[in-house]
């Protein structure tokens, strides 16, 4: 317990002093994994693809709110869907208009929500409701279903956008292939039942740490942290068997993991309450 009051004595210290530099390093790494992501995702051709302006983005990012961030990953979204197909630029370009006039208009302050869910659906989902469950709003929740909703755009244009026209599709006109096209990525993305899945066991996983947390009483922050952990691992589990979708067992076990032990190194750091 010593130990972790001392990290978290010296965190506060060094914040004190140099806080600025630490957030500009965080949004030029956030910044700099999520151009990467957006472009490794779609594949495209775009001049978001390179590396080196890539690196430029996410320096002016540095030193911009984070608001900024999130409309680059759209221009750079949309400039990927461009080079892949008219196709995946009107259905992805299209989505994600819609989130970013949705999120600017409900939820603008809550732009580290969606950020870390594009970025925590990739690897660890379950941290981030967790997370903004303890240390977040209710409007922590709308960051949340817009950052799910973008990343399955991703998702779906990237595993369509590439996709190689089949035979009956190669003898049409240009404009009955683009139209074909389009279809199948509309039917595609009304059809992810994943994303639907992810969105119903974040959301429910952020209401249960979220009202946990906040009842009045001893180690409510474990109880939450607790809580939330065992409802994503039942809804996870659940939600895959009964949509028969591909599940890998051991990578949830060991993101839950993970996200339960940043959960309660948070707790120490900022809710750290000698019970006694």
């Amino acid at each position: 317990m010593k130990g972790i009051y001392n990290i978290s004595t010296l965190f506060e210290k060094y914040y004190s002093e140099y806080g600025n530099y630490i957030d500009a390093a965080a949004k030029f790494v956030t910044a700099l994994i999520l151009f990467m992501q957006i472009n490794g995702r779609i594949g495209g051709k775009s001049i978001f693809g390179n590396i080196f302006v890539e690196l430029i983005l996410a320096l002016i990012c540095a030193i911009l709110p984070p608001n900024v961030m999130i409309v680059l990953a759209f221009v750079a979204a949309l400039l990927q869907f461009a080079s892949v197909s008219i196709a995946s630029l009107a259905v992805g370009g299209g989505v994600l208009l819609a989130v970013l006039l949705l999120y600017f208009a409900f939820a603008s302050r809550q732009a580290w929500a969606m950020l870390l869910t594009i970025l925590g659906l990739f690897h660890v989902p379950c941290i981030v409701p967790i997370s903004f469950g303890l240390m977040g709003s209710t409007m922590s929740a709308a960051g949340m279903a817009a950052g799910t909703v973008f990343y399955y755009t991703l998702l779906t244009i990237g595993k369509l956008g590439g996709a190689s026209v089949d035979l009956a599709m190669a003898k049409q006109s240009t404009a009955e292939k683009i139209l074909a096209e389009l279809q199948t990525m509309i039917d595609t993305f009304l059809g992810e039942q994943e994303m639907i899945l992810m969105l119903v066991v974040l959301l429910a996983v952020f209401a249960v740490v979220f009202l946990a947390r906040r009842m009045a009483m001893k180690h409510a922050w474990k109880v939450a942290i607790a809580a939330g952990t065992v409802i994503y691992l039942v809804l996870m589990m659940a939600g895959y068997m009964m949509l028969h979708l591909e599940i890998g067992i051991l990578w949830i076990l060991i993101g839950t993991l993970i996200s339960a032990a940043v959960a309660f190194l948070l707790e120490q750091l900022f809710f750290n309450l000698d019970y006694r």
